[in-house]
């Protein structure tokens, strides 16, 4: 089936269906010219697992799509079928359909996003915190995260803020001060969660909006011009993080490698703690993570002494271990 949209490429429409009765599945919208691959932005519309909002769906696919990605739409285990763990298997589902039809579909597997809105980003968040195979970007748009949100509701699912690790993907964020219906304090102590995890993110709290703007735009009946500021500078972001290398860093000896890179090998770990037991509470550990040893010396001395430095060179290991 093909379609065409004032503003929008000619596309492709497909849809996938994962659970008939329960009416989930995937519509997936891809570029009409598949010569070259391209990312795919998976939306997922909230609701508050009641139902899913259409002005958080195809609308925001279709800006998508007009900026040159493919997109897809999940439809997802909510109201009468409402169920946590069922959803968070769609979203698995998803990720899986898409990449099995990658190769005829030219889309770039290793640039998958997820955009999520209220309960699709408490989805949205979920998929990029217990899944296995995560998407490589998360978007997440006045999310839901915490459990007590989850009684709201009604489904039985932990606080995501809790399930964040060093391997959630990069993460955008944005939300609303004013938001009448999902605490900003969920998306607050969800972004803390990653800067304790060292997980890249950018975020948005605009002071005014209520909840469910979507995109903000006339096309949804959400007009919020600074609000909808948030869809340009997502793209520009995913671009940045996209065109990031993985290649690692390269150290020429520990004192070089940052201390939080030193950390995550628990033999330094213990080393280190051993000469700096400040360096246990958290906050103060925060300070001087992103520094290597060499630096630490020629900013504090006194502290790092050159003795000190010996001392550690000969004892720690440029390896990452078990932490």
């Amino acid at each position: 089936m093909t379609s065409l949209r004032k503003g929008v490429p000619i596309i492709k429409k497909s849809n996938y269906v994962f659970d008939e009765s329960a009416n989930t599945g995937m519509t997936v919208y891809l570029q009409r010219d598949l010569s070259a691959p391209r990312p795919l932005i998976l939306i997922i519309p909230g609701g508050g697992y009641n139902f899913c909002s259409e002005r958080e769906a195809e609308p925001v696919a279709l800006a998508f799509l007009a900026k040159g990605y493919h997109a897809a739409v999940l439809r997802y285990h909510v109201g009468e079928f409402r169920d946590f763990q069922a959803a968070l298997n769609d979203g698995q589902l998803a990720l899986q359909q898409i990449k099995q039809i990658a190769s005829n579909a030219a889309i770039e597997v290793d640039k998958i996003a997820v955009v999520g809105f209220s309960a699709g980003g408490h989805l949205a968040s979920a998929m990029s915190t217990m899944l296995s195979e995560k998407p490589s970007l998360c978007v997440l748009g006045y999310p839901a995260i915490l459990d007590s949100f989850a009684e709201v509701m009604q489904v039985q699912a932990p606080s995501l803020d809790q399930q964040v690790t060093a391997t959630t993907p990069p993460t955008f964020l944005f939300t609303t001060f004013q938001d009448n219906v999902v605490p900003v304090e969920n998306s607050l102590l969800y972004l803390r969660a990653l800067e304790e995890h060292d997980v890249l993110f950018e975020a948005h709290v605009f002071q005014e909006g209520k909840h469910g703007l979507s995109l903000g735009t006339p096309a949804v009946g959400k007009n919020d011009p600074r609000f909808a500021q948030w869809f340009d500078l997502c793209c520009e972001w995913m671009e940045i993080n996209w065109q990031k290398t993985s290649k690692p860093a390269e150290y020429p000896d520990v004192l070089t490698m940052p201390v939080g890179e030193l950390m995550r090998n628990a033999a330094n770990k213990k080393i280190l703690l051993e000469y700096f037991p400040v360096w246990q509470d958290r906050s103060r550990y925060k300070i001087v993570r992103k520094f290597n040893l060499t630096e630490l010396h020629e900013v504090a001395p006194q502290i790092f002494n050159a003795t000190i430095l010996q001392q550690l060179q000969s004892k720690l290991t440029m390896g990452e271990g078990a932490n």
